[in-house]
């Protein structure tokens, strides 16, 4: 803080608890311009259950959010001074004139997110199971990459074991090599209800493989899944619903591959060139 001019910070809800009061602190000597970028859609249940946050949130300069409705929510909660920062990726996107019409009855689907209940894991295995058996035989398999959530490894291990031949667990992917492991899926399955989602990584991810997303109606998912365009949004806990979007997906291969164009055609606006932009001027302005 002695050194700059100004001062951002990208902290998640725990870190928040702890570096946005240090921070405010230290200002009071140094009298910095503070901007804070909010990763995730944690802070509107933050604010509400502790209010004192609302004064502390408020004495930033600027507050970058990554959706509208985040920005809406917060706004209606009293936080001031709210600007659009979406999501960003570099990544080598899939090619347009790369991709055809997938025509495979065995398809692969994928899970590409922390590896947790709250992700909806259970959810996105058991509308695989049902799919499958809506169509007769084993015709889509499910791989799951991600951290592994510290005390989950033990279900996890049980998910795989009682599905075997249908589920696997394929670890974890470099951030740079996203787009060349996730290309060869046919979907990507986000059955999310975790609290503090916001404008998941994996959107993008997802975005630049062309994949279509099935993913659940919840929280700021639709800000950034435009349902019937890049993919579908169901309701959470939901696995009969997450089946039917798969199966029709399955069945529709038209709708299918014009959900891949349109994902890949939409990847462009999550480049950090483009993103970043207002930000940059934000600053520069400053």
């Amino acid at each position: 803080m002695k050194r700059s001019k100004i001062v951002v910070i990208a902290p998640a809800d725990n870190g928040y608890k702890v570096f946005v009061p240090l921070l405010l602190l230290f200002n009071i000597f140094y009298h910095r311009t503070l901007i804070h970028v909010v990763i995730g859609g944690f802070l509107p249940a933050l604010l509400k259950l502790k209010p004192i946050y609302l004064k502390f949130e408020n004495k930033f300069s600027a507050v970058f959010v990554q959706t509208e409705n985040l920005k809406n929510d917060l706004k209606n909660l009293g936080v001031k001074n709210i600007s659009i920062l979406s999501n960003l990726k570099r990544l080598n996107t899939l090619p347009l004139d790369k991709i055809t019409k997938n025509e495979d009855t065995d398809i692969r689907v994928c899970v590409f997110s922390r590896i947790n209940k709250e992700k909806g894991i259970e959810d996105a295995v058991e509308a695989v199971k049902i799919a499958n058996d809506k169509i007769g035989r084993i015709a889509i398999k499910l791989d799951m990459f991600g951290l592994i959530q510290p005390g989950y490894e033990e279900t996890l291990q049980e998910i795989i074991k009682s599905n075997q031949g249908i589920v696997d667990y394929k670890g974890i992917v470099d951030y740079d090599k996203t787009v060349e492991k996730l290309s060869s899926y046919f979907a990507m399955m986000f059955p999310t209800y975790y609290y503090g989602e916001g404008f998941p990584g994996n959107v993008v991810d997802a975005y630049n493989s062309g994949l279509p997303i099935i993913a659940t109606d919840w929280l700021y998912n639709k800000d950034v899944i435009v349902d019937g365009r890049n993919g579908i949004l169901v309701p959470i806990k939901s696995p009969t619903k997450l089946a039917d979007s798969l199966l029709m997906l399955y069945y529709d291969r038209d709708k299918h591959f014009s959900m891949i164009k349109n994902n890949l055609e939409d990847s462009r606006q999550y480049h950090p060139d483009i993103v970043l932009r207002e930000f940059y001027a934000f600053i520069d302005n400053i």
